[in-house]
């Protein structure tokens, strides 16, 4: 719902399989969904994780093991937090991430506004050229 018109989202799912989230492009790779998370985790740049199990941990094993970027949610814990065996370079703060935005996403308590600008910022300065 809060993707405007969903243009720029696509919904990845396993052959034969749709979404129903009304929002977004459905596109089908993998005839299952462990060959879904193992595409999943060798096309994107950039990855955000909010909670999670071993799923996305299995995506963001793969993700690092290329050297895409991995932004957790720490605050939401699961994966996002290192459980899992989540990638531990990517629960470590990059030293051109501010500790003042590192902090928000790991503070449980922080207002959820500004840890979605902190993800927005971060996403930005690795989209976007200098």
């Amino acid at each position: 719902k809060n993707c405007g018109d969903g243009s720029r989202v696509w919904n990845l799912l396993p052959v034969g399989q749709s979404s129903g989230f009304g929002r977004g492009k459905d596109v089908n790779a993998g005839a299952d969904l462990e060959e879904r998370k193992a595409i999943f985790g060798l096309i994107g740049d950039v990855y955000i994780t909010v909670e999670g199990g071993p799923g996305v941990s299995q995506e963001a094993r793969a993700a690092c093991a290329r050297e895409a970027f991995v932004l957790p949610l720490i605050r939401t814990g699961g994966a996002s937090e290192g459980m899992f065996n989540f990638p531990p370079k990517a629960v470590e703060r990059p030293q051109w991430i501010k500790e003042e935005q590192w902090s928000l996403l790991k503070n449980k308590s922080a207002p959820v506004g500004e840890a979605a600008a902190v993800v927005a910022d971060i996403v930005e300065m690795l989209v976007l050229p200098p």
